[in-house]
């Protein structure tokens, strides 16, 4: 606490003052935090001082919030194309009370801390020059706070992607709040990143990447390798007393859940309330997300029922939490050896019973490396299979544009030196290529919504090229509908999803 209080004067955050007539100050309270290394243990203790900022009202002591992070797809993408590809040097670090270095335009004021009250200014209270944790507007603070430095320093932003910052071409910056993982051609470019950092801020070196944002990694003669096998055991360990299944599979292949399972009284409606549904929904999601494309899909199943929940629905959550410890030395590996983007599309044709929309899967790999993946339901009811099949196929474009755009970026900037090739989109249903190469307009076309058809402009532009793909080959086809155990391990192979 006294290493906080020791930092905010260092840092000027506030000016002890008498309060003004009309103005009511912020309360604020110590938060304390137990930090522990990549083996689990202790490492050190922490105290923050954090301001009450729900009391905040909007357009008085706060108006915009937003702060752009990174996604994490992007660090996927940097650590297949930089590390595994053209054999860069990687490096971790933070800043440290980074949210400290933002100055307020804001007039707010907060009590003084509990434990440190100015002996003969008992009355006073803290004008904040600085933003200070749990205000609405700190994180934008020191996000633009940051971009301003990064910019002086030399560094420039990229135009595709949020927090990413290029230092000529030598070195790549991505941002996570006061997260920072640089990317450089050697230790000695990663060292000069860092002088350069230091001479603006308090920096803590962590080395090379073993632990972002709650994913654990792992470099093996120039293979990335990400897991969670941490996490998964803190899951285990929190809900161990619902005894989850032991299973092979996320979901069982034949498997129906739908809104007809929901409660239908009182009384079951209350015995669900006692059941942490969405809190083990959340934690799955984020494992989804991060380093487990194998369970997408039963993530996006369960996540459809999760305002209200049935005893079902509950139980096959537990299954799929028991499937993921049964999997838990499961590694994502990110092995890249050309510059070409690969993606696959999938649709399951009218698969939801309560509404009949359709289900969408999508992954695209930079070369061999699963960089991103996304199950979803889509928004229209579509008409056909091919209709279906269109939908998916756009929603997967979009996102292979925006990788092939950020590669051209890295081209432009001289990061990237070779030569990219033209990138590929698998697609297993012959009307929908079909349909995509040739301005067909009939009976059973002519109402697909007019924004859909960018994908046509940007096929005959050569962007990217179309090709066919048996349907037990999609690599998309997991993420719409369960599989057999046989063809979940053929899909893991298929993306390097491989144990220890």
């Amino acid at each position: 606490m006294k290493e906080e209080i020791q930092t905010m004067h260092d840092r000027k955050v506030w000016e002890l003052t008498k309060l003004p007539e009309n103005a009511k100050p912020l309360g604020c309270r110590w938060v304390y935090t137990l930090k522990r290394n990549d083996k689990g243990e202790i490492a050190r203790y922490k105290a923050r001082l954090v301001a009450q900022g729900y009391n905040q009202v909007k357009g008085d002591s706060y108006d915009d919030t937003y702060s752009p992070v990174i996604n994490f797809s992007i660090i996927r993408f940097f650590f297949a194309l930089l590390v595994s590809f053209q054999g860069w040097s990687h490096m971790q670090c933070d800043v440290k009370g980074a949210y400290l270095y933002a100055p307020l335009s804001e007039n707010i004021y907060i009590t003084q801390p509990p434990g440190f009250i100015v002996t003969g200014k008992e009355h006073y209270v803290c004008k904040l020059n600085k933003a200070l944790y749990g205000l609405h507007q700190s994180g934008r603070a020191w996000y633009f706070e940051l971009h301003k430095v990064l910019t002086d320093i030399g560094f420039n932003k990229f135009e595709w992607c949020n927090c990413v910052y290029c230092f000529k071409d030598e070195a790549i910056l991505l941002l996570y709040v006061d997260d920072i993982l640089l990317f450089g051609i050697s230790d000695a470019h990663l060292n000069k990143i860092v002088k350069l950092l230091c001479k603006k801020f308090d920096i803590k070196l962590l080395g090379k990447t073993k632990k972002l944002l709650g994913v654990e990694f792992e470099e093996t003669n120039g293979t990335i390798s990400l897991h969670q096998s941490s996490y998964i055991e803190e899951i285990l360990d929190k809900f161990k007393d619902f005894y989850p299944s032991i299973t092979s599979l996320p979901i069982a292949k034949g498997s129906i859940y739908s809104k007809t399972q929901c409660p239908q009284t009182q009384h079951e409606s209350d015995e669900m309330l006692n059941l942490p549904y969405r809190n083990l929904l959340g934690c799955l999601s984020f494992l989804s997300n991060r380093t487990r494309p194998d369970i997408a899909y039963a993530v996006n199943i369960f996540s459809q029922f999760q305002s209200n929940p049935g005893m079902n629905h509950w139980t096959g959550l537990l299954r799929l939490l028991g499937y993921v410890g049964c999997t838990r030395n499961l590694k994502l590996n990110l092995n890249c050896n050309k510059v070409q983007l690969i993606a696959f599309s999938d649709a399951d044709f009218a698969t939801n019973r309560d509404d009949r929309t359709s289900m969408g899967g999508e992954l695209v790999f930079l070369d061999c490396a699963p960089i991103m993946w996304r199950t979803f339901k889509h928004k229209n009811v579509s008409l056909s299979t091919m209709e279906a099949e269109f939908v998916s196929m756009t929603e997967t474009v979009k996102e292979l544009l925006w990788f092939d755009r950020i590669l051209d970026e890295c081209v432009s900037k001289n990061v990237l030196f070779n030569t990219k090739i033209k990138s590929l989109l698998y697609v297993d249903n012959m009307a929908t290529i079909d349909f995509v190469k040739s301005p067909i307009e009939n009976h059973r076309s002519k109402h697909i919504d007019v924004k859909l058809f960018f994908i046509r402009d940007l096929y005959y532009k050569d962007i990217f090229e179309v090709r066919y793909v048996k349907s037990k080959d999609n690599l998309a086809d997991p993420f719409t509908k369960p599989l057999t155990k046989h063809d979940l391990d053929r899909f893991r192979l298929s993306i390097n999803l491989k144990s220890s």
